[in-house]
C-alpha cells in the first residue's frame, strides 16, 4: 500500500518540488575508465555489426530498354501507366514512339532519310536520355524538363537489375 501511495503522490505533485536528483539525468559510468576517452577507447575493441550493402544481382534487368523495338516499348509504358509507375504526362511524353505514327516515313523520316521499322530493337532508353538532354537544353518550360526527368529516372530503375537484399 505504501508503494503505491508514494508512487501516486510522485505522479501527482508538482515537478519543482521534485529532489534534484530526481530531475537530472544520470549518465551511465563505465567502469575502469579514469576518463571519458579512456573508456571510449576500452570499448571500441569489439567491430560494430552491421548489414552489407546490397549487392548487384546476376540477374539480367527487369525490362531491357537498351535493345527493345519501339513497338514493345510502347506497349510496356502503356503498361506502366495502367499499374500507375507513369503518370499520365510521363505515359503521354513516352508512350508514343515516332515511329509508330503512320506518316513517319513522309515526315521525320523525310528529314532523317529512315524508313520507319518499329519493330527493329534498338536504344530506346538512349532515345530518352538525349530527349531529356535536349529538353534541359531548348525547353523553356521547367514543368516539362521535370517530367522528362521523372521518365527517364523511372525507366533507368526499370533497366537496372534488381538488387539481391539477401546477405
Amino acid at each position: 500500500m505504501t508503494l503505491i501511495s508514494s508512487a501516486l503522490s510522485r505522479l501527482f505533485s508538482d515537478p519543482w518540488e521534485r529532489s534534484i536528483t530526481e530531475r537530472t539525468r544520470q549518465e551511465p559510468r563505465m567502469t575502469g575508465a579514469t576518463s571519458p576517452q579512456d573508456g571510449l577507447i576500452e570499448n571500441q575493441t569489439t567491430p560494430m555489426a552491421a548489414l552489407p550493402p546490397p549487392a548487384q544481382s546476376d540477374a539480367t534487368p527487369r525490362y531491357d530498354l537498351r535493345n527493345i523495338s519501339p513497338r514493345n516499348f510502347a506497349d510496356l509504358t502503356h503498361e506502366l501507366y495502367l499499374d500507375g509507375t507513369l503518370s499520365w504526362d510521363e505515359f503521354k511524353m513516352v508512350g508514343f514512339p515516332s515511329e509508330l505514327d503512320p506518316r513517319f516515313d513522309e515526315t521525320i523520316g523525310a528529314l532523317t532519310g529512315e524508313k520507319a521499322n518499329p519493330d527493329q530493337p534498338r536504344d530506346m532508353l538512349g532515345q530518352w536520355e538525349q530527349r531529356v538532354d535536349f529538353e534541359k537544353r531548348y525547353n523553356p518550360h521547367p514543368d516539362q524538363v521535370k517530367i522528362a526527368e521523372d521518365a527517364l529516372g523511372k525507366l533507368s530503375w526499370l533497366n537496372s537489375a534488381p538488387l539481391s537484399l539477401s546477405a
